[in-house]
């Protein structure tokens, strides 16, 4: 059975959740003109502080640019839950797969501790904060300073975090791929841009349910998935059991995957394996 981290079993993460190389891609847009002014211009090894400028203010992302990383890096964007931090999902153990792997890593902070998924969460999403342009202008200016590969930009999330990674998808940001944890969609997602996506879920999460929570405007794992399938056209699928997942797995066009993991007792929180699944699945 997969054991739960106590990282992010800590009752404000909980309380606060809203009680949510692919081939191909083309190159993630470019922040609007203005919209965004890097505070760290020149990028070495090493971690920082990333600073943009935004309509509602200073927005913060810890950046970590392993000395394995190379021009042409992948980006991973990981994302919080609601009242929760960037610090930590960078407790998550993703770190050492980027510097084996050469990867640049982004942990931004959401206003509040909260991502504008759309009908969720608090006051980012009640201010109507544009976090689909933070996150795109936030890759952008690592493509300029940092030597990202623009088609190969992931975003990963837990809770309202995950359900940014959606809305970020839905919005047609072109990234190569999104790990979503307890997330769901949140709003219309009629055309996303095609990208792969692996989504983990449990029976037992009783705050972002398989099923769904309508009266909050929060769709079924089923609903969420089908935008993705029909954009990425994808194949019949193949479903198979590893203790306590069962895996429905997508073969689609243009490389992309899509994989629906349903763990069996696993409730609101991040499963100590995710990390190197959704590593591994995404092909980061």
């Amino acid at each position: 059975m997969r054991r739960l981290l106590p990282l992010l079993l800590l009752a404000p993460l909980l309380a606060a959740a809203c009680s949510a190389p692919a081939a191909g891609p083309s190159p993630a847009p470019s922040a609007p003109p203005g919209s965004a002014t890097a505070a760290v211009v020149p990028a070495s090894p090493g971690d920082r502080t990333l600073s943009l400028t935004r309509p509602e203010g200073a927005r913060e992302a810890i950046v970590v640019h392993p000395a394995s990383a190379r021009p042409g890096a992948a980006l991973v964007v990981v994302m919080h839950g609601s009242g929760g931090t960037g610090e930590d999902m960078r407790g998550l153990g993703f770190d050492d797969l980027a510097a084996r792997d050469g990867v640049i890593m982004a942990y931004p902070q959401g206003l509040s501790g909260t991502w504008n998924a759309g009908a969720c969460c608090g006051s980012a999403a009640s201010k109507k904060i544009d976090d689909v342009g933070y996150l795109t202008a936030l890759a952008a200016t690592l493509v300029g300073t940092d030597g990202v590969d623009p088609r190969r930009v992931y975003a990963v999330g837990f809770s309202n975090g995950a359900m940014m990674s959606y809305t970020w998808a839905c919005a047609g940001g072109a990234l190569a791929g999104i790990g979503p944890v307890a997330g769901a969609t949140t709003g219309p997602c009629p055309s996303p841009t095609p990208t792969s996506v692996i989504a983990l879920a449990g029976t037992a999460d009783d705050r972002v349910k398989i099923e769904g929570r309508p009266e909050r405007g929060w769709d079924s794992l089923e609903v969420t998935l089908a935008p993705f399938l029909t954009a990425d056209a994808c194949a019949a699928p193949a479903t198979s059991t590893d203790g306590p997942a069962t895996l429905t797995t997508w073969a689609c066009g243009g490389g992309h995957t899509v994989v629906r993991d349903v763990l069996a007792g696993q409730g609101h929180s991040w499963p100590d394996s995710a990390t190197g699944f959704l590593w591994e699945k995404l092909g980061i």
